[in-house]
């Protein structure tokens, strides 16, 4: 089957810069989505990166490749959208299209996904996201790690090399991780996002405590990391501005590196004792804080204080480490 149509649901920041590089840099591609009920910013965002909006029943029918990018929590009920769908729709091509999910999520939720989608005959890919969404001039483009059954490992290649144009700088970033099976860059995407988003996790609530007890100390705290880890105060002045704004999208993520922890490490361990795991919890409820305080701050209600001591924190501390520079 010759892919040329593929359907991003759903493109949020990091879905629609991937489909913008595809729409730049391969042409060709026929781009879907379906944004149903969506705000207009949403849909237009979509529009702008080469995505032609269509209804789903539309879209099923159409697609060679479905690729799902979403918040995490939403990934399951996607799956069982599309296969519900699928029966009824009249598809454009004799096979079933091709089913990624790129989204953060425990190998465990990946196997039940995965299993969705096998029983109605559709080939199932799994895969994670790296780095930041990719700049308007391509000069940046995050990774998209692939990787499949053994039986799909075909399909996974072939899937890469439309992706990636066949080339360095035609498409997409998409490394494939043969022999790793299903979960395998799911795995991967838990491993690397527990450690970079938990850390700013950990960094968050750090300041927020410092500056809940005074404001000298969150003050002697970034002078502290300034003298002694300028490098790490150096991310969290760009992460934290980064992040405000998705701390939403990683509660779920973080509730997800704990499952895998727990099934990866501790599958005996009584269920009712404390757990390793249970620092992902924590940073879940953390990123819940900075999400409910983001949203009062944009809507104009209280309770956005904690975003508000984050972003000036983050101010605070670029003009110290601008000040040792120029020392």
């Amino acid at each position: 089957m010759a892919i040329t149509t593929i359907s991003f649901l759903y493109p949020g920041a990091m879905g629609s810069s991937l489909a913008r590089v595809l729409h730049q840099r391969q042409p060709h591609l026929t781009l879907l989505t379906s944004l149903t009920g969506r705000s207009q910013k949403t849909i237009d965002r979509a529009t702008s990166c080469g995505l032609q909006n269509v209804p789903l029943p539309d879209l099923v029918s159409r697609s060679d490749l479905i690729i799902s990018i979403l918040p995490p929590s939403a990934a399951t009920t996607l799956a069982k959208q599309i296969v519900s769908v699928l029966p009824t729709v009249t598809r454009v091509s004799s096979d079933p299209p091709i089913y990624l999910d790129a989204n953060a999520i425990s190998p465990d939720t990946v196997a039940a996904i995965s299993k969705i989608v096998q029983e109605h005959g559709i080939p199932f890919i799994d895969g994670g996201v790296f780095g930041l969404p990719a700049t308007e001039d391509g000069s940046s483009i995050p990774k998209l790690y692939l990787s499949a059954a053994p039986e799909t490992e075909d399909k996974m290649k072939e899937v890469a090399e439309v992706l990636t144009g066949g080339g360095e700088g035609k498409g997409l970033k998409v490394p494939t991780l043969e022999g790793a099976g299903v979960g395998g860059a799911s795995a991967l995407k838990m491993c690397f996002g527990g450690i970079n988003k938990g850390l700013i996790g950990l960094a968050s609530v750090a300041v927020l405590a410092a500056q809940a007890h005074s404001p000298g100390t969150a003050k002697a705290l970034m002078e502290l990391l300034a003298q002694a880890k300028p490098d790490l105060l150096q991310g969290f002045t760009k992460s934290f501005p980064d992040s405000v704004n998705k701390a939403y999208r990683w509660v779920g993520e973080m509730e997800e590196v704990s499952a895998f922890i727990t099934a990866s490490l501790l599958p005996t361990a009584p269920k009712d004792g404390p757990s390793p795991a249970d620092t992902y919890k924590g940073l879940a409820q953390v990123f819940q804080r900075v999400a409910d305080s983001y949203d009062a701050s944009e809507s104009g209600r209280e309770g956005g204080e904690d975003v508000t001591t984050l972003l000036d924190w983050a101010e605070e501390s670029k003009k110290i480490l601008d000040a040792k520079k120029g020392s």
